[in-house]
């Protein structure tokens, strides 16, 4: 062991506030001694206690942090990989269901649009012909139903048979049902009841011929659901197919974390428990989430199970396609002691935990002490201690590792620096 001399004054009278020592940095030195220090350094060099004597006035040299000892309810913890995605519940490819030219485009990329709300507009030449037979449909069964009514009259007053009247029942019901299968092609098309009922106004039966001016309106293309346009191929003057995508809408309030589950860790997934995802973006935030889909069958190729996560996401801080960790827990009913993961250091073959010991009288020293300790599970919160602690020790948090290297200074590893 080193000899270090130290001025006489450099100890003398001096005390070390304990207020000091939580949160805050400290460096291990070598102490003052008495006239006996020979005596004492074969005592220490013949009996390693594994402990550091430190000053007070070094703390701030050495990045060491003492705390208390942590509790979890955690058992264990499992990483699953896997990347983010769109909400496919929430989620719209919005197509026209005719082909026709484009006419008017009134969103772009990152719009935040709302249900119903018009998208495009198009020229679609089966469109019109939906509403011309809409509106001659619309027409006799207006003129059946007058005819129906007259008969209704007339059979009061006896002025009719029976069997006239039913004729014209028939025909009436026809001529509605034809009205209403019209009704529903434009509807399909993206009509709504506002725009029906106009087109309705527009036809007079009482003038033949009918008026068709009103077919020449275009189609509107709408959004079912509210969201933001993540995805657009419309493009003003375009001719656009029936069925080709023109817009994606989605609500990137929710998003879903598409996750890889190993065999192993089969036992442990279930439907609606809860899991936390986690980003290398953002190291420090964790999004919660919840298991909402577990895959049937294991991929013969990776040997994963496909899990499926859906995570809230109201700030629009995580996007599609980022790459992610989902960290399933596995709860217990027992509480276990935990401590930071780099609180545990291996010293010699042992497992420690450096505990600061409570201050002596007329101890001028702060003194730490390398306890033994049987640690667990590491947890993304830290390692738990299945022994060697009891909870409600003042552990060093942060630096252990800087003290492991000043007791291997010492002789064999065991030094008692003072």
């Amino acid at each position: 062991m080193r000899n270090i001399p130290v001025k006489p004054d450099q100890c003398a009278g001096r005390t070390i506030p304990t207020a000091l020592l939580v949160g805050a940095l400290f460096l291990p030195t070598w102490g003052c001694a008495g006239p006996d220090d020979g005596a004492g350094d074969a005592a220490a060099a013949a009996e390693p206690t594994d402990e550091l004597h430190l000053e007070s006035q070094q703390i701030q040299n050495w990045g060491v942090r003492v705390g208390p000892v942590g509790r979890t309810s955690i058992s264990a913890e499992f990483t699953l990989p896997g990347a983010l995605s769109l909400n496919e519940n929430r989620t719209a490819y919005i197509a026209p269901l005719v082909e026709g030219q484009i006419s008017g485009v009134r969103v772009d990329l990152g719009s935040r649009v709302r249900a119903g709300q018009v998208l495009a507009t198009m020229n679609s030449p089966e469109f019109t012909r939906a509403q011309t037979d809409f509106i001659q449909a619309f027409a006799q069964a207006e003129l059946s139903r007058k005819d129906f009514e007259r008969a209704e009259t007339l059979r009061d007053a006896r002025a009719i048979e029976e069997r006239e009247f039913l004729r014209r029942q028939a025909v009436y019901e026809q001529h509605l049902a034809a009205r209403r299968a019209a009704e529903v092609v434009l509807h399909s098309l993206g009509l709504g009841e506002e725009q029906m009922r106009e087109l309705e106004a527009a036809v007079d039966v009482s003038v033949p011929p009918l008026d068709h001016a009103a077919v020449d309106s275009p189609l509107p293309v709408k959004t079912p659901i509210g969201g933001v346009i993540i995805d657009r191929h419309a493009v003003l003057g375009e001719h656009a197919e029936a069925g080709h995508s023109l817009f994606t809408v989605s609500d990137l309030s929710s998003l879903w974390a598409r996750l890889d589950a190993y065999e192993d860790q089969m036992a442990f997934l279930n439907r609606d428990a809860e899991i936390v995802i986690r980003t290398p973006i953002f190291p420090d935030q964790d999004f919660p989430g919840l298991i909402t889909f577990i895959a049937d069958q294991v991929d013969d190729q990776l040997r994963t199970v496909r899990v499926r996560a859906e995570v809230p996401n109201l700030e629009g801080t995580l996007k599609p396609n980022m790459y992610v960790q989902g960290i399933l827990r596995i709860q217990s009913d027992l509480e276990r002691m935990v401590v930071p993961t780099d609180a545990v250091q291996l010293l010699e073959g042992r497992h420690v935990v450096f505990v600061l010991l409570p201050e002596a009288p007329g101890e001028s020293h702060i003194v730490i002490k390398a306890v033994d300790v049987v640690p667990g599970a590491t947890l993304s919160e830290g390692r738990i201690i299945e022994s060697g602690l009891n909870g409600s020790e003042t552990i060093v948090t942060v630096g252990a590792f800087n003290l492991k290297a000043e007791l291997t200074k010492g002789a064999g590893g065991h030094g008692h620096v003072h």
